[in-house]
C-alpha cells in the first residue's frame, strides 16, 4: 500500500476524532494533509480531495448527533442557518467556477485550501491573543455573517469548525451541550453542501461508494476521540494541531502556486 494511502486513511481516522468531540483544532489539519496526500496519488488528484472527505464527514455528524441527541441548542442552530445557507450558495458557486477551469483546477483547490486554513487558524490566534471572547457584533448580524462565513469555508474546504466555535464559545454552553450544537449544525451544514459539490463534478475522481470504504477509520476515530476525550484535556493538543495546520496551509498554498505558475 501507498504511504499516501496511509496518510489519506490517518487523515480519515481524525474525522472521527474531531466528531466526538475532542482535539477540535484537528478539523482544519484534515483536508490539506488529505490534498496533499491525494496529490501524490495516481488517478486522484488534490482536486479529490474535498469530494472524498464530504460522505466521511456526513458519517461522522451522523455518529456524533446519535452521540449527542438530546443535547444541542436549537436556538443557536436556528441561528446559523440563514446566512449558512447564503454561504454554501457562494462557496458552491465559486467551487463551480474552480473545477471548470479544467487545467488548472488542482491548483486552484489547493489556493483555496491553503487560504482558508491560514485565514482560519490566524484569526483565532488573534482573538486569542487579544483574549476576544464576548461578543463583538449584536444580533442578527453576528449570526448571519458567521454563518455565512461558514458555509463558504466549509464547501471551499470543509475549514468552517474554528469559526463556529468562535460563535458558540461566548455562549458558555457546557461541553456536552458544546458539542451536540456543532454536531447538529454540521450536519445540517455538510448534507446542504451534497448539490453544490454533485454539480461542480467532486465526485468524478472519487465516488461516493469508494469514499464510504474508509467508513470503519471514521468509527475508529469516533470510540478513540470519546475515550481520550474522558482522560485528557485537549486544549494543549488543540494547540499543537493549530500550529501544524497553520504550517500545512502555507505548504499547500505554496505548492498550489507553485503548480498554477508552472502551467
Amino acid at each position: 500500500m501507498s504511504i499516501w494511502w496511509i496518510v489519506t486513511g490517518f487523515a480519515v481516522f481524525l474525522i472521527g476524532v474531531t466528531k466526538s468531540g475532542f482535539g477540535g483544532g484537528i478539523g482544519l489539519m484534515i483536508v490539506p494533509m488529505t490534498a496533499i496526500a491525494l496529490g501524490h496519488i495516481p488517478q486522484r488528484g488534490a482536486e479529490a480531495a474535498l469530494g472524498l472527505m464530504l460522505p466521511l464527514l456526513i458519517v461522522g455528524d451522523i455518529i456524533a448527533v446519535y452521540q449527542y441527541r438530546r443535547l444541542f441548542s436549537a436556538d443557536s442552530i436556528r441561528r446559523l442557518v440563514p446566512g449558512t445557507a447564503v454561504g454554501v450558495v457562494l462557496g458552491g458557486i465559486a467551487l463551480w467556477y474552480f473545477t471548470r477551469q479544467t487545467r488548472i483546477v488542482g491548483a486552484l483547490v489547493l489556493i483555496a485550501i491553503g487560504i482558508e486554513c491560514i485565514a482560519l487558524v490566524g484569526l483565532h490566534m488573534w482573538m486569542s491573543i487579544r483574549g476576544i471572547r464576548d461578543r463583538v457584533v449584536p444580533e442578527p448580524y453576528r449570526s448571519g455573517a458567521t454563518g455565512m462565513y461558514a458555509g463558504v469555508s466549509s464547501t471551499l474546504a470543509h475549514a468552517a469548525g474554528p469559526i463556529i466555535t468562535m460563535y458558540l464559545l461566548p455562549l458558555r454552553l457546557d461541553r456536552a451541550m458544546f458539542v451536540g450544537t456543532c454536531a447538529v449544525f454540521f450536519f445540517l451544514l455538510n448534507v446542504s453542501k451534497l448539490p453544490a459539490y454533485y454539480l461542480s463534478g467532486q465526485f468524478e475522481k472519487v465516488e461516493v461508494l469508494f469514499s464510504l470504504q474508509f467508513t470503519p477509520l471514521v468509527l475508529a476515530g469516533a470510540l478513540f476521540g470519546r475515550w481520550i476525550n474522558q482522560r485528557m484535556s485537549d486544549r494543549r493538543f488543540s494547540k499543537l494541531t493549530y500550529v501544524l495546520t497553520f504550517a500545512l496551509g502555507w505548504y499547500v498554498l505554496i505548492d498550489g502556486i507553485g503548480r498554477l505558475g508552472a502551467r
